[in-house]
């Protein structure tokens, strides 16, 4: 979705927020992400805040009440949700604002243990009965194997993130922090390391390189490796897909780095 810059937000979205932040004194759209059009850090009398917002009647304005649900139970990991509200045609959420920096996954980088403590913080969560609205990996997945009853073996309880793209990490003061919830899922607590490694090889890591570093987090070390060969083929499929609707549109040379990555990922472990 296209971003929409703070002075070409509609008046009334603008008081809907000042409403909650108190008088505004001024505001700027960010440039990273891609899935909402409004994402803009607000000064305010009180402090800084960070906002994004979908319009009402987005299909993907359900992310925005996925990320709300979320927040309780990462208040500890990831940046306070101050508030929320669907009002004035859009779906808005307004954050705690952090300064950080993206992480770096190149090898050698320091962000590698903040991420891994950070990773290993993620893993002790634990998700209450009936919590809602999320996604559930074995549903998610089951489009991109084979058989579908094949992505039963991505289903578990661990509440994980699965986009560890850079920008959704930010790292300040050896500490890192995780942005970005829209795609909140219960699986398998192994899937999230499987997804940052493929994000490390993106940026330099082999798949060997990065498998080691996966494995120091207990429940990547501990997957059954049938499994983790069943989600190496879903990424293979899932970013082929991507990839071709991109190249269709718009090309984004990360998706298609990914894609590339994922098959190199698949092609290691013999899972194609």
């Amino acid at each position: 979705m296209e971003r929409i810059q703070w002075d070409d937000l509609p008046a009334s979205l603008k008081e809907a927020i000042g409403a909650r932040t108190g008088p505004i004194t001024s505001g700027r759209a960010v440039s990273d992400g891609l899935n909402s059009p409004l994402a803009a850090v607000v000064e305010t009398c009180d402090g800084t805040v960070f906002v994004k917002g979908i319009p009402s009647g987005h299909r993907q304005a359900r992310t925005q009440d996925r990320e709300a649900a979320a927040a309780p139970l990462v208040r500890d990991i990831s940046p306070a949700l101050l508030w929320h509200f669907d009002e004035a045609g859009w779906n808005v959420l307004g954050f705690e604002y952090v300064q950080g920096r993206a992480a770096d996954y190149a090898p050698g980088s320091p962000d590698v243990e903040p991420v891994l403590r950070l990773m290993d913080s993620l893993s002790r969560i634990e998700v209450p009965d009936g919590y809602g609205p999320v996604k559930y990996a074995e549903d998610r997945w089951k489009s991109y194997v084979a058989d579908p009853a094949d992505a039963q073996v991505l289903a578990g309880p661990a509440f994980i993130h699965t986009d560890w793209m850079p920008d959704n990490v930010l790292v300040s003061g050896g500490r890192a922090r995780l942005i970005d919830w829209a795609w909140a899922t219960l699986g398998a607590a192994w899937i999230d390391p499987a997804c940052w490694l493929l994000r490390l090889m993106a940026h330099g890591h082999t798949a060997d390189q990065a498998e080691a570093l996966a494995r120091r987090l207990p429940a990547y070390a501990t997957a059954d490796p049938a499994h983790v060969d069943v989600f190496a083929f879903v990424n293979v499929s899932m970013w082929d897909e991507i990839n071709e609707q991109h190249n269709r549109e718009n090309q984004v040379s990360w998706i298609t780095t990914l894609a590339r990555t994922s098959r190199r990922w698949a092609e290691h472990r013999g899972a194609l």
